[in-house]
């Protein structure tokens, strides 16, 4: 039921690595965001030989917690337990978060937080997204990261914010994401990212793997 979605989802996002050159855009970017609290909405679209699929979401994440919303599901994780939760099929699934070894694959929120940690700068150049000038970095995958072959991530010419992501992969498969609305504040209690068990009905299904 969620799974499937939630991979899809994985294409949508991006990070970088230890490679990184220092000073470049993504690695002064990742310095930004560390420890802070950020939130931003995306838009997809994922063009598999010419059959289209789009979707839109919501991201709130603070180093191993965050909060993810899109194509009708809801995942809260506070760095100890992870619930996924989808209201119109009345069904949840809670599992336990493991810190040291994240499933970017399965939660891409994960990625954005990681952005120094999954992919290698190959280049930089400008470039424009979306009728927009923008910096555009070329990275390739340094961890199994599904069938990604290729990624570029645009940041905004003028702003360490990045604007867009287009993925390649090994079948061809083009995803584009277009990012709005980024915002990063202060730390925050990590309360908020904590998922309310009692929210959920009577009616629901609960799996626990814990």
């Amino acid at each position: 039921m969620m799974n499937g979605v939630l991979v899809l989802c994985a294409l949508f996002s991006v990070a970088v690595v230890p490679a990184i050159e220092s000073g470049g855009t993504v690695s002064r970017f990742a310095e930004s965001i560390s420890g802070k609290c950020v939130s931003f909405d995306y838009v997809y679209t994922m063009d598999r030989s010419g059959l289209i699929m789009s979707g839109e979401g919501s991201v709130v994440f603070q180093n191993d917690s965050f909060v993810l919303n899109g194509n009708g599901l809801e995942v809260s994780c506070d760095g100890k337990d992870r619930w996924t939760v989808d209201r119109n099929a009345h069904e949840a699934v809670v599992e336990s978060a493991d810190p040291e070894n994240p499933d970017y694959f399965s939660y891409p929120v994960l990625i954005a937080r990681d952005v120094d940690r999954v992919f290698a700068v190959e280049s930089e150049v400008m470039s424009e997204f979306n009728g927009n000038e923008a910096i555009r970095v070329t990275l390739k995958p340094a961890v199994a990261f599904g069938n990604v072959i290729s990624a570029e991530i645009f940041f905004f010419r003028d702003e360490l914010v990045p604007c867009g992501l287009v993925l390649v992969l090994d079948d061809g498969t083009e995803v584009k994401m277009a990012f709005s609305g980024f915002s990063v504040v202060s730390g925050t209690d990590r309360s908020r990212f904590s998922f309310d068990p009692d929210s959920l009905g009577e009616d629901y299904i609960v799996t626990d793997l814990r």
